[in-house]
């Protein structure tokens, strides 16, 4: 349930209730990749955590 709403959706981004009932979440496009998969095709990237910053 959406509670900014109160429009239940369904695992396809569609409500199916509530005052969006008939609406469809745009799709994003999503790459969830394992470090192991993303290292494989590109050994050199470099990781940096939250310390590194613009200025930094």
């Amino acid at each position: 349930m959406d509670i900014s709403t109160g429009s239940r959706w369904n695992v396809l981004g569609e409500a199916i209730d509530g005052p969006l009932k008939g609406a469809e979440l745009r799709q994003l496009h999503a790459f969830p990749h394992l470090w192991f998969a993303w290292a494989a095709f590109f050994p050199d990237t470099i990781l940096k955590g939250a310390e590194f910053t613009q200025d930094g």
